[in-house]
């Protein structure tokens, strides 16, 4: 035996001892199921690390050199959201500016100061853009909550959501505005993704240093829901932003992009992540966007594949009882059939709705203050519906910028992916935001995050639309 088959051997072993020591102690803190996937997912990022280095560092090499000025606003939007502690409705009413509250308006109060001293040197091209097109639409939905504060039932809180929100649609309105193009506004796609998947490492930094806090028991499949530690994510933030990354990953790995070892590994591990959140909208949205990914990039033959295998496995096999059981989450028939609770509050929030149909309670205020809180529920901060929340704030008139910057949006994608006239990098760049789009309007339903701060993948691909309708009245005119 040559010395260097022994010396494979002895890492071998070692390597296999190591695997059994650390699923052993991880066995005995999770979920058995849990523990095989995590070792086995971190001895593959071990052997992948080497590639897996390089292509990030030529990734983010390439993204230091393009980062601009509303890159950086763009990203202290991105971190005000933030949570490191968790209030109820008293709480907020003792004191609505405690430490971590004046920590999310330093940061967008900066935004906001940094867009108002370019517009007082001359370069104020972002007001312009705001001025236009869909970005003004949408500014009437935070516009008109600042009239609203006339008769909100917490006056205060209501100026100040929709100033936040104002100042998030503003900063977008700067990356149109000096992108100019739509392939230019790639490197804002490309932020916003880096941005999402630290966070995504947070939640797993987090997972790997408390287990006990970042996994919450529950009667299900998989016995642990995973949440996010520091900052707090709740389950389904985490997988909500688990499915947008897995979507473009996805897009990128089928479109053969350069560095697919770390898409590949970007998906996997998003994947897991979306699965152990078990957040179901989520889930049904990375699926409905999939599928959508999957007919733009022309392989359809793949979607038709995986639904024919999924159907023969439900047909011969019984895991339609552990998905059945994975769905259902431990809950009972009644809770269930209730969305996990969320009927309740809806119909106590129509009831309230049906009492202001025109002005509703101001804007941002009506669901957590107005319908929750009368409840008795003092810590859910919404509704978990965008379209109720708005209405319930705003009352109908609430709606109407809402609905035509969504439908809008999703007609120019549509469009651009049906033109035969679109760039390659135009054509990506549009599966990816429709895929997005997809996850984002699904959960919608289920969240408020088309008007609740910051919104940012519903802004990237307002405003990268945005674009592709400006540069088509370019070349009509």
């Amino acid at each position: 035996m040559t010395m260097g088959l022994r010396r494979d051997i002895v890492t071998l072993m070692a390597l296999v001892l190591i695997q059994g020591a650390v699923l052993a102690w991880v066995g005995s803190i999770l979920d058995p199921l849990l523990a095989v996937g995590s070792v086995v997912c971190a001895t593959a990022s071990i052997a992948l690390f080497p590639t897996l280095f390089a292509q990030t560092r030529a990734y983010l090499r390439a993204m230091a050199t393009a980062i601009r000025w509303w890159h950086v606003l763009w990203a202290l939007l991105f971190c005000s959201d933030f949570v490191f502690r968790v209030r109820d409705v008293q709480s907020i009413q003792d004191n609505p500016l405690d430490a971590w509250a004046l920590y999310r308006v330093a940061l967008v109060g900066l935004a906001g100061s940094v867009l108002l001293w370019r517009l007082a040197i001359g370069r104020g091209q972002w007001l312009r853009s705001l001025l236009s097109g869909n970005l003004l639409v949408m500014a009437f939905f935070p516009l008109a909550g600042v009239i609203s504060t006339l008769w909100s039932v917490y006056p205060s809180w209501t100026a100040y959501k929709s100033v936040e929100l104002l100042i998030d649609i503003a900063v977008l309105s700067a990356a149109v505005a000096t992108a100019a193009t739509s392939e230019n506004f790639k490197d804002l796609f490309d932020w916003t993704w880096l941005l999402l998947l630290l966070v995504q490492a947070s939640v797993w930094i987090g997972a790997a240093a408390a287990p006990q806090i970042a996994f919450i028991p529950v009667k299900a499949l998989f016995r642990l829901q995973l949440t996010g530690v520091l900052p707090n994510i709740s389950a389904n933030g985490v997988g909500h932003i688990a499915a947008i990354l897995a979507i473009v990953a996805m897009s990128r790995i089928l479109r053969g992009r350069s560095g697919s070892i770390t898409y590949w590994m970007i998906l996997a591990t998003s994947l897991a992540t979306l699965f152990l959140a078990q957040t179901r909208s989520a889930l049904i949205g990375f699926v409905a966007g999939a599928a959508l990914v999957l007919i733009a990039s022309r392989r359809a033959i793949i979607a038709l594949g995986v639904v024919f295998a999924v159907a023969l496995i439900f047909a011969f096999t019984s895991f339609d009882s552990m998905v059945w059981e994975y769905v259902r989450r431990g809950q009972d028939a009644q809770l269930f059939s209730s969305f996990s609770g969320r009927t309740n509050w809806w119909s106590f929030a129509w009831e309230r709705f049906r009492e202001h149909p025109i002005t509703g309670y101001g804007a941002f205020a009506g669901g957590r203050f107005a319908a929750l809180a009368e409840m008795g529920d003092q810590e859910t901060s919404s509704l978990h519906n965008t379209y109720l929340e708005a209405v319930l704030g705003l009352g109908v008139v609430g709606l109407v910028p809402l609905l035509a910057c969504l439908f809008s949006t999703w007609w120019q994608l549509l469009r651009t992916l049906a033109s035969r006239a679109a760039s390659t990098l135009t054509r990506n760049m549009t599966i990816e935001a429709a895929g997005v789009m997809t996850v984002i309007t699904v959960r919608s339903f289920f969240t408020t995050d088309l008007i609740w701060h910051p919104a940012l993948p519903w802004f990237l691909v307002l405003g990268y639309t945005t674009l592709l309708r400006r540069e088509q009245r370019r070349v009509n005119s």
